[in-house]
């Protein structure tokens, strides 16, 4: 019953992650050995690591880390636990939604419609490939700061007051080690909860694809005497499909537009801030060269830990881009195939046909008139005005805190 071969890559490595995370809450029967895994992960990497990122929030720090903390840590992670409680808690319905999209009613009837939707499935692909490659990439560039010779944590400095350094490395490497792996495990969560999403909303898009051409291949009243029923019938269950996602993921995705914005925001001027100390670091390094009368051979030569940590922050960037950019992309793609299905309607051979099967397609423009619209909260909607809207937004903060540290 809960089998995944069947399912395109990108849904399998989601439901490998919740697998691995303890959160596949399939109703099946899970052995000793995996039960107390799934309990040791709950307490060691979630319940341990979200306590310690939080309480560092109020260890004595720099107001501006304080902020970039708070925006990186505490808003992104409130995020994922909302789409990890709304997969945990509602597990039955989502895989009823899963086993939907792989019913009879959504396949493919002929050679055509099967080109049509693997070509659709291979851009998803792609596209998904993309976002782990660059999210992946992202938590990996933690361990850029074993290269600083200042022990430095990835993410949050203090840990239940545990000295590490120099005279307590065994410390040091243990914690950085726990950071990394709590990071990875939160990375694949976020991950296979914006994967399914966007799989969702993709599968809406096809089959509103397959459906208006069907109903634009009507070409005689006997065919739409056979046909439309079915097609109409078929039509409303993917409205109620499309209201059930809505349903389920509405206010996690709500808190993800709300915050992605800032965290956008708060990489990109991070990376500028970095830029601008890594010019400084270079300025006095000439200057020291003219004092000392040095050739640059003479420099030992030293790893830049500062274009590691850009290059972390880049794609962090990314990721955070393609976290809400990807469910933009593909509702916005459902509202457009909703309009195009109108017109399908319309551009089919319903003038030649009888008047009773006129009247039945023109009550039924008048319901395709409006079109399906995914909604965050009923506040945002997945389109990509949405998208350009945060984008305009983080590129507004940061246009106000690079104008404000140049007057500093």
């Amino acid at each position: 019953m809960y089998e995944t071969g069947r399912f395109i890559f990108p849904m399998r490595f989601a439901i490998w992650s919740w697998k691995l995370c303890g959160f596949f809450n399939a109703p099946v029967p899970k052995s000793v050995p995996y039960r107390i895994y799934c309990y040791l992960f709950y307490i060691c990497i979630m319940a341990l690591y979200l306590f310690v990122l939080m309480l560092n929030v109020f260890v004595p720090q720099p107001f501006e880390q304080r902020v970039f903390f708070i925006m990186y840590i505490a808003l992104t992670e409130t995020a994922m636990m909302l789409k990890t409680h709304t997969i945990y808690r509602y597990f039955d319905t989502v895989w009823s939604l899963y086993k939907t999209t792989l019913g009879p009613s959504f396949q493919p009837l002929d050679e055509a419609e099967r080109e049509l939707q693997n070509r659709t499935l291979h851009v998803f692909n792609r596209w998904y490939y993309a976002y782990i490659f660059v999210s992946h990439m992202a938590a990996f560039g933690t361990g850029s700061h074993l290269l600083s010779s200042e022990y430095r944590m990835p993410f949050f400095p203090w840990f239940f007051g545990v000295r590490y350094g120099d005279d307590a490395r065994v410390a040091y490497y243990t914690i950085f080690v726990y950071q990394c792996f709590g990071m990875y495990f939160h990375m694949l969560l976020n991950t296979a909860g914006d994967t399914q999403l966007s799989y969702m909303l993709q599968m809406i898009g096809i089959q509103l694809d397959l459906l208006a051409k069907r109903f634009r291949s009507l070409s005689s009243s006997e065919e739409f005497d056979r046909s439309f029923v079915p097609l109409v019938q078929h039509y409303n269950k993917i409205h109620r499909m499309l209201c059930r996602v809505e349903n389920l993921f509405s206010f996690a995705y709500f808190v993800q537009f709300s915050v992605s914005g800032l965290v956008i925001c708060a990489s990109a001027y991070q990376v500028a801030s970095m830029v601008c100390s890594e010019r400084l670091l270079s300025s006095i390094s000439i200057a020291s060269c003219i004092t000392y009368k040095l050739t640059p051979a003479s420099i030992p030569l030293q790893l830049n830990l500062y274009d590691f940590s850009k290059l972390m922050n880049v794609f962090y960037m990314m990721s955070m881009t393609m976290q809400i950019g990807l469910p933009c992309y593909y509702g916005n793609e459902v509202t457009l195939k909703s309009y195009a299905l109108t017109n399908a309607i319309y551009s089919s051979n319903w003038y030649n046909m009888k008047q009773s099967n006129r009247k039945s397609v023109q009550m039924f423009l008048v319901r395709t008139n409006k079109p399906f619209a995914a909604t965050a909260f009923r506040y945002f909607n997945f389109n990509l005005p949405a998208f350009t809207t945060i984008l305009n937004m983080a590129y507004s903060v940061y246009c106000v805190l690079q104008r404000k540290a140049k007057n500093v």
